[in-house]
């Protein structure tokens, strides 16, 4: 394999990485929003699920998404802390990338 052929190649490979990370990320930010509406009790779960992804992609990283859970869970009246809330997105990073993972098993090649 020549240099150039291996350089493509694992460049080709970060790039599907890096989508997949944001996928994942993006999967989870959605189940968080999910989680976060069941227990504040909203009724307008797309819209809530909306407002959490417009602010995952406002910056880079969690903590505008965490603060975001975080503030909302507080003004609805909910005891939830900001370990719980990060044992929370660390577990649905796990059900999202398995999420996708199946789906992705399920598609005709």
């Amino acid at each position: 394999m020549k240099c150039d052929d291996r350089r493509r190649l694992l460049e080709d490979r970060y790039i599907l990485d890096f989508e997949r990370l944001l996928e994942v990320r993006s999967r989870r930010n959605r189940l968080l929003a999910q989680w976060v509406c069941s227990l504040i009790g909203r009724n307008d779960r797309d819209a809530y699920v909306a407002e959490v992804m417009e602010a995952g992609s406002s910056a880079p990283g969690d903590e505008v998404i965490l603060r975001k859970v975080l503030k909302d869970l507080k003004d609805a009246g909910e005891d939830v802390d900001e370990a719980t809330i990060q044992n929370e997105m660390h577990e649905l990073v796990f059900t999202a990338a398995e999420d996708i993972a199946r789906e992705s098993a399920q598609l005709p090649i």
